[in-house]
């Protein structure tokens, strides 16, 4: 996963945020119980308001990520 989220990093840098953590270590734990996340790698998708829009758990495409990416970036323009 770590190409795909570098590449999505990269292609919508100022338009968004990305946060990663390492779910065995330091805060990571505490954050997959924060979450409700009960498996590893996750990425979970929140608007400006903080409310989660989207969750994927397990490996995924990068397609598949960056369809649900431009459907709520193009929502605040």
């Amino acid at each position: 996963m770590t190409p795909i989220v570098d590449g999505l990093e990269a292609a919508y840098s100022g338009q968004l945020v990305i946060k990663r953590f390492n779910a065995n270590e330091g805060k990571g734990p505490a954050i997959m119980r924060a979450y409700d996340i009960p498996g590893h790698p996750a990425i979970l998708i929140f608007d400006r308001q903080g409310q989660e829009i989207e969750r994927f758990i397990g490996p995924q495409s990068e397609t598949a990520i960056e369809t649900i990416l431009q459907q709520n970036l193009d929502l605040r323009r």
